[in-house]
C-alpha cells in the first residue's frame, strides 16, 4: 500500500467514525423508519449526512418529473447533522417517483454560497423497462432546480459536473474542488438513498 493509499485509508476510517457518531448522536428518524411509513409501492427516501466542517446545506429545492414530495427536505442541514426527506408516486397512477433535490453549499466562514449540490433519483413504475437511477453532482449556485437540470442529469452525456449510475447498492462518488459526495441507492420500489457530504481530502 502506497503512502497516499495509507493516508486515504486513515482518512476514511476517521470520516467513517465521525459519520457513525453523527448518526448515533442525533434523534432524527432514519431512512428505513421513514420509508416504512409510506404506503405507495414506488417511492424514494433520501438520507443526507453532512460530515463537512466547512459547509452547511441550505435553501433546498425540489423538481419532480413524476410524483411529489412526501416528507419535505429540512431547510438547513448543519455540519455534523443527518436529515431525511422522501418522495413518492402519485396515488392510483402507473407512474414512479422521479426528480431532483438540490441544496446550496453555504461556506460558514466566508458566508457565501458558491456551489449547488444536486441529487437525481428515479424510481420507475415499470421495472421491465427501467431501473432505479441515482445521480449526484455539484453545479454553480445559479443553476436552476428544474426540468433542464433533471434532463441533464438523467440523459446528459457530459458527466464533468455529476456522476450517474443504475442503482445496485454499491457506492458511487463524485469529487468536486472543495467537496466530495458519496452515495448509495437500493434497487427496490421503496428505494433508499444515503448521501454523505465530505470536505475535500488534502
Amino acid at each position: 500500500m502506497s503512502a497516499e493509499e495509507k493516508q486515504e485509508s486513515g482518512w476514511m476510517k476517521e470520516q467513517r467514525g465521525m459519520t457513525e457518531h453523527i448518526r448515533s448522536s442525533t434523534n432524527m428518524q432514519n431512512a428505513e423508519s421513514v420509508s416504512a411509513t409510506i404506503n405507495t409501492n414506488r417511492n424514494c427516501t433520501v438520507e443526507i449526512t453532512n460530515v463537512s466542517s466547512v459547509y452547511c446545506l441550505i435553501n433546498p429545492k425540489v423538481y419532480m418529473y413524476s410524483g411529489f414530495s412526501h416528507h419535505p427536505p429540512q431547510p438547513t442541514i448543519r455540519t455534523t447533522k443527518t436529515e431525511v426527506c422522501s418522495f413518492t408516486k402519485d396515488d392510483n397512477t402507473a407512474t414512479g417517483a422521479v426528480g431532483i433535490l438540490t441544496y446550496d453549499l453555504f461556506h460558514m466562514q466566508n458566508r457565501m454560497c458558491t456551489e449547488r449540490m444536486a441529487v437525481l433519483f428515479s424510481v420507475p413504475f415499470d421495472y421491465h423497462l427501467y431501473k432505479n437511477v441515482i445521480g449526484i453532482g455539484l453545479f454553480e449556485s445559479s443553476r436552476g432546480c428544474d426540468k433542464a437540470l433533471y434532463k441533464h442529469m438523467y440523459e446528459g452525456k457530459d458527466l464533468s459536473q455529476f456522476t450517474r449510475a443504475d442503482a445496485g447498492g454499491s457506492g458511487i462518488i463524485h469529487k468536486g474542488k472543495k467537496i466530495d459526495l458519496r452515495a448509495t441507492m437500493s434497487t427496490v420500489g421503496k428505494a433508499i438513498i444515503k448521501l454523505e457530504v465530505y470536505d475535500k481530502m488534502g
